[in-house]
């Protein structure tokens, strides 16, 4: 299912990490964990240097030497503070997934980091001790894929997979009640689920999957807003600008600025 939708944040494209001063180590998860882990991630930074972060519909867990953070669902971008050089390790969860790990309430966190007392779990609290005892990224990794399915219960798919499927197809340019309608479910069943399994309401959370499409598309062609704006379902120009604003803090055209070195904006 999460095949058609793959998260995009352009801080770890290969224009953002050059223009951050980053470099970056990937991996994916394992068959069990394919479809509910995106992915690990270390990001390795040479000084003191802001880490933006766009909304994007999912969680992350956020991990340095001093401890554990998880990051709940964004409406609008945030910096993160990379305050000393270093490795820093993560982990990308898929929209809704962390429901397959642990009984959570997502909208709990919107729009926040929370500290290791957030998961249920003891042996989160002294993870981030466990990883930085090794040195080899890959070791990290095990550490962390041992961890995830010790608390692994995955779920039945249900039509709250199929409603996630049909925002991805669409771009998330789907009307509520079509949506509702096509998982026989009422509008506000399907808005208390998600929040409570991605931390936003159906509505916001269809706006970010848009955005997110629009992001990717103007990181690739940012000469081209108005076709990208027409493309998704945006009702012109104007619309894509309202809600650049809105969730980006930025116009499309100081998108590309931000997240691009000058050597990508020749």
């Amino acid at each position: 299912m999460n095949a058609i939708f793959n998260p995009f944040q352009p801080t770890i494209a290969k224009a953002g990490l050059s223009h951050y001063g980053l470099s970056l180590q990937s991996s994916m998860p394992c068959l069990a964990l394919k479809g509910v882990v995106h992915s690990y991630l270390q990001i390795t930074a040479e000084k003191p240097t802001p880490y933006p972060v766009i909304p994007d519909g999912t969680q992350s867990i956020f991990i340095s030497p001093h401890g554990s953070i998880v990051g709940g669902a964004q409406v609008e971008t945030r910096d993160i503070q990379i305050l000393e050089a270093g490795e820093y390790f993560g982990i990308r969860f898929y929209s809704g997934a962390l429901r397959h790990f642990f009984n959570l309430d997502l909208s709990e966190i919107t729009n926040q980091l929370v500290g290791n007392e957030y998961l249920p779990c003891q042996y989160f609290s002294y993870l981030h001790q466990l990883i930085y005892q090794k040195n080899n990224y890959h070791q990290r990794v095990e550490i962390c894929e041992r961890w995830l399915l010790q608390n692994y219960q995955p779920q039945l798919k249900s039509r709250f997979d199929h409603a996630l499927y049909l925002i991805y197809q669409s771009s998330g340019n789907i009307r509520i009640n079509d949506l509702a309608n096509k998982v026989a479910w009422s509008s506000r069943h399907l808005n208390r689920l998600f929040q409570l399994y991605t931390g936003l309401g159906t509505k916001s959370f269809s706006k970010i999957i848009q955005i997110q499409c629009a992001c990717r598309q103007l990181y690739i062609s940012p000469r081209h807003s108005l076709n990208t704006a027409l493309d998704l379902g945006f009702f012109d120009q104007s619309h894509l600008i309202k809600d650049f604003r809105k969730h980006l803090l930025s116009k499309p055209s100081d998108f590309s600025t931000r997240f691009m070195s000058d050597l990508y904006n020749q």
